[in-house]
């Protein structure tokens, strides 16, 4: 049953929703197939913005944590991600974003290598798909966020290997921050989105090493526009984020 959570301040509350019902998860007090309150009535209960509740849900939405079931509201149909959450949350905030990239340093490239040795022509057209979506998302925050994960998580699925797509997808909501904090400035868009064409093009020539490259430059070109973006302030009273071993290392 959906009930009372004591949601902690001086932290970004949209987290604080996403651990405590991860908690919950874990201690087996919410079950798949239990309903969730409407958004206004959850706001009341556990004494929160309904910007924070739509915050945590989209996240929720993102992983399948939750549906909207018609004439029932939002459902809880998987309580699998939750239990990654209640260890994974904390790198939601803005102070730990170097953490993220540097993983995805790790990640993208291989990923992107293995995508360029194996994408079929059907894995090509999804990964075009996702740019012609920033193409048309350009100076639009959200949609080119998504777009943007978009575009990683079809370049996962064309590399074939489904023990890195699930990571993918399980990291996505990580790569939320960092997506939005490189968006801070308008040119950032299209800048962004030239370095997706350039992995693309490695992809399709069959180079697995240049999509490699060209992917490792493009997580460090995020990095920067993070960096060089105007001082974080991150929300809700933390403090303000510093540069850490990743920035020092760039």
């Amino acid at each position: 049953m959906i009930t009372e959570i004591l949601i902690p301040r001086g932290t970004s509350l949209a987290g604080a929703i996403v651990r405590e019902v991860a908690r919950l998860a874990t201690e087996g007090k919410i079950k798949p197939g239990e309903r969730f309150p409407p958004e206004a009535e959850l706001a009341e209960m556990w004494n929160v913005g309904r910007s924070s509740i739509r915050e945590a849900f989209r996240l929720f939405q993102m992983l399948g944590v939750t549906e909207a079931k018609p004439g029932r509201g939002t459902v809880l149909v998987n309580t699998a991600p939750l239990f990654a959450l209640i260890d994974w949350s904390h790198f939601t905030r803005a102070d730990l974003i170097n953490d993220i990239v540097e993983a995805r340093l790790v990640l993208e490239p291989i990923i992107a290598a293995m995508a360029a040795r194996r994408a079929d022509a059907d894995g090509i057209r999804c990964i075009e798909e996702t740019i012609e979506a920033g193409r048309q998302a350009l100076g639009n925050e959200g949609a080119s966020i998504n777009a943007s994960l978009d575009f990683h998580t079809a370049i996962a699925i064309a590399a074939g290997n489904q023990t890195l797509l699930l990571t993918t997808r399980l990291l996505r909501s990580l790569y939320l921050e960092s997506a939005r904090l490189s968006r801070r400035q308008s040119e950032n868009y299209e800048a962004l989105l030239a370095d997706h064409e350039k992995i693309l093009a490695a992809i399709r020539n069959r180079d697995p090493e240049a999509a490699a490259k060209a992917s490792d430059e493009h997580m460090r070109h995020g990095l920067k526009m993070v960096l060089n973006s105007v001082e974080l302030t991150p929300a809700s009273g933390e403090p303000k984020r510093k540069r850490g071993k990743a920035a020092a290392s760039r």
